[in-house]
């Protein structure tokens, strides 16, 4: 018989499980939408949104990924808040100010609030 070698191919390295190494989805961090909402809406809660909002990236990048979902989670409810706060506050006004009550209710406030500077 002819002389066969036949070679064995070189066994293939062990594949590692790459799916350990993966980030989660970053999450959306709210900013710009909290920002908004404190300009037009309601300055504390929009202050509290935009803080939670500038943690997120941060948190992200350095691995803490359940924090930075959590202060994603949070600036969410806080700038929906702040909105919410500022959608019912407009209603309130305009409820004054279609049934009439607006100027007596302006008037009620000088009279209650003004010291003895009256001009």
């Amino acid at each position: 018989m002819e002389d066969q070698n036949f070679t064995q191919p070189p066994i293939p390295p062990q594949q590692e499980n790459h799916a350990d190494n993966i980030p989660p989805l970053k999450l959306g961090n709210w900013l710009w939408q909290s920002i908004l909402a404190t300009i037009f809406c309601c300055i504390p809660f929009g202050i509290v949104g935009i803080v939670y909002a500038a943690k997120v990236d941060s948190l992200y990048f350095n691995g803490m990924y359940a924090e930075s979902e959590r202060a994603a989670q949070k600036a969410k409810m806080w700038t929906l808040i702040a909105f919410g706060t500022g959608l019912l506050y407009l209603i309130i006004w305009i409820i004054l100010l279609s049934t009439g009550n607006l100027p007596s209710y302006m008037e009620n406030i000088i009279e209650n609030n003004a010291s003895g500077y009256n001009f």
